[in-house]
C-alpha cells in the first residue's frame, strides 16, 4: 500500500466512522464554554460524547482547539500547555 492508500483509508475512516455517543455540531458549540471551564479552570476530563464529536468533526475540532488557546493565554495559563492537555484526550 503506497503513502496515499494509506492516506485516503485513513481518511475514509474519519469521515465514515459511528462517532457514538453521538453529539450535534450545534449542541457541541452550545456546551463549549463549559466544557472549557471544567477542563482549564478544574481539570475534568472531557465529556465522552463531546470528545467523540471533536473527534469526528474536524471544523469543531479546530474551534475548540483555537477556543482553548485563546482562553488559556486570556487567563493567564500556557496556552501550549493547554492545548496538550486537550490533545492528551483526543484521540
Amino acid at each position: 500500500m503506497s503513502t496515499s492508500d494509506s492516506l485516503t483509508a485513513a481518511l475514509l475512516e474519519q469521515v465514515s466512522g459511528r462517532f457514538e455517543p453521538w453529539m450535534s455540531c450545534d449542541e457541541s458549540f452550545e456546551r463549549s464554554d463549559g466544557v472549557l471551564g471544567d477542563l482549564l479552570d478544574r481539570g475534568l476530563p472531557l465529556p465522552e460524547a463531546f470528545a467523540a464529536h471533536l473527534a469526528g468533526c474536524g471544523a469543531c475540532r479546530d474551534e475548540f482547539e483555537t477556543l482553548v488557546e485563546l482562553v488559556a493565554a486570556d487567563w493567564g495559563l500556557d496556552a501550549a500547555a493547554a492545548r496538550a492537555q486537550l490533545d492528551a484526550q483526543l484521540p
